[in-house]
């Protein structure tokens, strides 16, 4: 898991990146970057309802997720702050092997 500190919590934090980062899509995430002046990487993600109904089936795929990140981070050339947007099509994602594949070639095409 990703230490605490790695996460982005304020409301300012999250406009600012809303604001003034760019945008990256694929099948089932979106991607809001923006480089940050910290010697670390800070993540969140954004999870619906619409997504999954139970709270405790989010929360599983929000620890999938995170933990795909805490091994991806380490090789990001920059720091950075991302917020994930976990997107509709996410449901019809049958196996997390396919995140952890887009997870990849979106943070490759963060460092490009």
């Amino acid at each position: 898991m990703i230490p605490s500190a790695h996460k982005i919590s304020l409301d300012r934090d999250f406009e600012k990146i809303f604001k003034t980062g760019r945008s990256i899509y694929g099948r089932f995430l979106g991607f809001k970057i923006l480089k940050n002046n910290l010697d670390y990487s800070r993540f969140s993600i954004i999870l619906g309802k619409k997504i999954k109904k139970s709270a405790v089936a989010r929360h599983l795929l929000k620890r999938k997720i995170f933990n795909i990140i805490s091994k991806e981070r380490i090789k990001l050339p920059f720091s950075i702050d991302c917020v994930i947007i976990v997107l509709p099509s996410a449901k019809e994602c049958p196996k997390p092997e396919e995140l952890e594949v887009e997870i990849k070639e979106m943070l490759v095409k963060i460092v490009k």
